[in-house]
Parts: structure tokens; C-alpha cells; sequence
């Protein structure tokens, strides 16, 4: 990778302490990030924290900041580092977060996968199967070493790219929740405290604190649909419709969080009003209490049941409406994805898994 601003393998930069940075012309960034991780109780006192860590910018300057704070609260922290291998430099990238991990005194932790081959394999996208790879090797090696936290450099920016992303793929309230500051997964918490901050404002911590980082070439591709939203939508509708276009998209997984929170608490009553036997592989619902209750709450219910069956299970809009359409009849049945149906009988809704025989 071209290391950019300091060459990381030449003359790698002086660990920065916590007392540097107060004098630092950033020491406003790194109080905005202590207050910021307080305020939300990201982490305690003397926790072990694993940092993923690709090199580039973002997760750079959250490894310094981390590190910086660490001595004030006893922080044990490790560093996580996954090869993609789709770029012939990204054994450099390996190579600058391994040294500077050793630089640091931090354990490195690091995996690679052959991630084109396994989007062929599952038929998913080199963006949907590199995420894949990586987070299984987040959480596996976090699961393994019986550590509960990894921290994520994601930031406002890529909150932005996300939430347009969803929007152009028709996603509903759910995936306008975009990236979440804490994500619990396989009993591991997923945190991201620079979410709240600019790229600019990272980039500008970075120059100031003579931070050295990779540039990933990738990143200026229009083969990968985020790039092409952050390269080619973003400044045309940032020029000509909303100069603040990237706080106003990262604004909406907040809106919509709060409202998703109400209706999971009517979610919830409406399951325990409407269940009329649950087990693992059939799921009966009293037909009259669903059908009183508004369409968005019956969808709800449905993929509560869906997912209770089968966890990878789910219904897509166009599905559900098709569904709808047919509920003025007494009985009906239609197929689901993952050997489930649907059927409505005079008295109830019931969600089962075929029998295999």
C-alpha cells in the first residue's frame, strides 16, 4: 500500500501518549473522543479491547486514540488485521499494522481468505464476501480468546454511504438504521466510537499528529457499488442539492432507531396477544386477533415467527403484499423460502417447516 504522510516502514512514527496529544494542535479531537466514549459507556475500566485494523486512515487514528487513552484506564488492547488479498499490496498493509502493532507493544492477531473465490462459491458480491470473511474472523478470534469488545473505525461519512446505499436498494425502516455504534453479535460487541466524526476531521487528527496510514487504491474503483456512491453520487448531490448532504443522511439511523424502538414494544405485545401454540418448527396464531391488527404489525409478526423457525429465514416486501392480497379467503397457503409455509385455515394464521418426508 502507498503510505502516505509518514513511511511507516523507514521511519515509523513515535508511539503518541496522552499527554503529546493534549499538546498536540488536535488535543480538541482526542477530548471530543474521551468525552465522546464516556458519555456512551463504550468500555470500562481495565477491559480487554481488540482494535480492527486495516491500515488506512480511520482505523489508524482510532488505534492511536485508543492507545493514548489506555494507560488512564487500564485497557488491554489487541489488534485485529484480516487480508482480503485482492490487492497484489495488500501484504504491505499487513506488514505496516503488524509493525506498528510490535511498535506499540500490542498483540497482533491476523487472518486472510481467498475472498473471490468464496463470492463465486456463494454466489454473493467481493464487497458482501469480504465483509463476510472478515467479521467471521473478528468475531471468531474474539470468541477464542474470550475477549467481548472489538472496536471499529467506522465513521459519519460511511454512515452516509450506507443509509443512500439502503435507500437506492429499497430497503424499509430496519436498514435505515444504517451502521450501529454498538452491535451486540455471537455474544461479542461490535463498537464504533468514531462514528460521530467527519473523515475530514480524522484526516486533520491524522496530519496534525504526523500519523502515518495506508491508502487502499481500491477505494478510487467504480466496480464496487459503495465506491461509486462516495465517489460519483455524493459530491453531485452535495454540489447541487445539499452542501450538509453527508450529517443529513447520518442524522436518519437515529430517527429511525427511535421509532424502530417503539414499534418493537408494540411488536411485542402484538406477539403475546395474537401466539396460539409457538414451538420450534410451528408457529399458530389466532387468526381474528391478527386480522385486527394494522398491516406494518402483521408483517412484523410474520418475520418474528419466520425467524424464530428458521433464523436465516425473512420475507420481502413484494412477498408480503402478495400475501395480503390473498388473505379475504378462508384458506389459503403459499411457500416461503427455507421449507416454510404460510397458511391461513377459518381460525388461524400458522407459520410451519415442511415435514421432510
Amino acid at each position: 500500500g502507498l503510505i502516505s504522510l509518514v513511511s511507516a516502514v523507514r521511519s515509523r512514527p513515535p508511539a503518541i501518549s496522552f499527554e503529546a496529544m493534549k499538546r498536540n494542535p488536535m488535543s480538541d479531537f482526542l477530548a471530543d473522543f474521551q468525552n465522546h466514549i464516556a458519555n456512551q459507556s463504550f468500555f470500562r475500566g481495565k477491559e480487554k479491547i481488540l482494535i480492527a485494523c486495516s491500515g488506512g486512515p480511520d482505523s489508524i487514528a482510532l488505534l492511536r486514540l485508543m492507545v493514548a487513552l489506555a494507560p488512564k484506564h487500564r485497557w488491554q488492547l489487541g489488534v485485529l488485521h484480516y487480508n482480503h488479498r485482492l490487492r497484489k499490496s495488500a501484504g504491505n498493509d499487513l506488514r505496516f499494522v503488524r509493525s506498528l502493532s510490535k511498535e506499540l507493544g500490542l498483540t497482533f492477531y491476523s487472518g486472510s481468505g481467498n475472498v473471490r473465490r468464496e463470492a463465486v462459491k456463494t454466489g454473493a458480491s467481493i464487497e458482501e464476501a469480504a465483509r463476510k470473511m472478515r467479521y467471521d474472523f473478528f468475531l471468531g478470534t474474539a470468541k477464542k480468546l474470550g475477549i467481548q469488545k472489538i472496536a471499529l473505525g467506522h465513521t459519519l461519512d460511511d454512515q452516509a454511504e450506507t443509509v443512500l446505499m439502503r435507500i437506492l436498494q429499497g430497503t424499509g425502516l430496519r436498514g435505515l438504521q444504517g451502521i450501529r455504534e454498538v452491535n451486540r453479535r455471537e455474544g461479542v460487541d461490535l463498537i464504533r466510537p468514531l462514528l460521530k466524526f467527519s473523515k475530514k476531521e480524522i484526516l486533520n487528527f491524522c496530519r496534525a499528529a504526523k500519523v502515518g496510514f495506508c491508502k487502499d487504491e481500491s477505494n478510487r474503483s467504480v466496480r464496487f457499488f459503495r465506491n461509486r456512491i462516495r465517489l460519483k453520487l455524493l459530491p453531485v448531490l452535495k454540489r447541487d442539492f445539499n452542501p450538509r448532504i453527508t450529517e443529513a443522511l447520518a442524522r436518519i439511523p437515529a430517527i429511525a432507531s427511535r421509532e424502530i424502538a417503539l414499534l418493537d414494544r408494540l411488536e411485542a405485545q402484538a406477539w403475546k396477544a395474537a401466539v396460539k401454540k409457538a414451538g420450534t418448527k410451528r408457529i399458530e396464531l389466532k387468526r381474528e386477533v391478527f386480522f385486527q391488527m394494522e398491516s406494518p404489525l402483521q408483517f412484523r409478526i410474520i418475520e418474528r415467527a419466520l425467524k424464530k423457525i428458521h433464523p436465516q429465514s425473512g420475507l420481502s416486501y413484494e412477498a408480503w403484499e402478495r400475501i395480503r392480497r390473498g388473505f379475504s379467503r378462508a384458506r389459503n397457503r403459499w411457500s416461503l423460502p427455507k421449507d416454510i409455509d404460510f397458511a391461513l385455515t377459518p381460525k388461524t394464521v400458522t407459520v410451519f417447516k415442511k415435514s421432510s418426508s
